[in-house]
């Protein structure tokens, strides 16, 4: 898939007035962890968003990713998932799939739980009801800088996957 796969620009006239969050997340020091990042990147390299579609790389943000998705409607992630599939291979969840998944212990404050901070949110009664994880199986979660081929190949599939969920909520073409 390339860049003329999908439209240059995210017309304004097209979207809701909702506030869109996508954050690509992981560690980019850990090989195919930073399939997010990447992601996140790729998208603003390739397309314009409306103001109120926002599109970060929040690298590992753990216990701060709750006042991430405050004053969003929808929340979109970006990360690498562990699945019984290829490397490479792009998944989505809704945020039932999420959520259906007991939050982990922590074995470090670095470590993001999107789990987590939903729960936080319900909690509190505030955050984006509409969220869906962007998955890409990783190769390799080794130290490196550099996302094995399998998974740097599936970086435009993960983008088109993440336009084709803003598409599905009024935004795009």
């Amino acid at each position: 898939m390339t860049t003329t796969d999908y439209p240059s620009v995210i017309p304004s006239s097209c979207h809701p007035v909702r506030r869109v969050a996508v954050y690509g997340i992981g560690n980019i020091l850990l090989g195919d962890d930073g399939v997010g990042p990447a992601v996140a990147r790729f998208l603003n390299a390739n397309l314009d968003f409306p103001d109120d579609v926002v599109v970060e790389d929040l690298g590992t943000p753990s216990l701060d990713l709750p006042g991430y998705l405050l004053d969003f409607d929808v929340a979109i992630f970006v990360d690498a998932v562990a699945a019984d599939a290829p490397p490479g291979t792009v998944r989505i969840f809704t945020r039932d799939e999420i959520m259906a998944v007991a939050p982990g212990i922590r074995i470090s404050p670095h470590e993001p739980s999107i789990n987590d901070a939903l729960i936080v949110l319900d909690f509190a009664g505030k955050g984006p009801r509409d969220v869906v994880l962007v998955g890409v199986v990783p190769q390799t979660l080794d130290g490196g800088v550099t996302l094995s081929p399998a998974v740097a190949a599936a970086v435009p599939a993960a983008a088109a996957a993440v336009i084709a969920e803003l598409a599905s909520r009024g935004l795009g073409s």
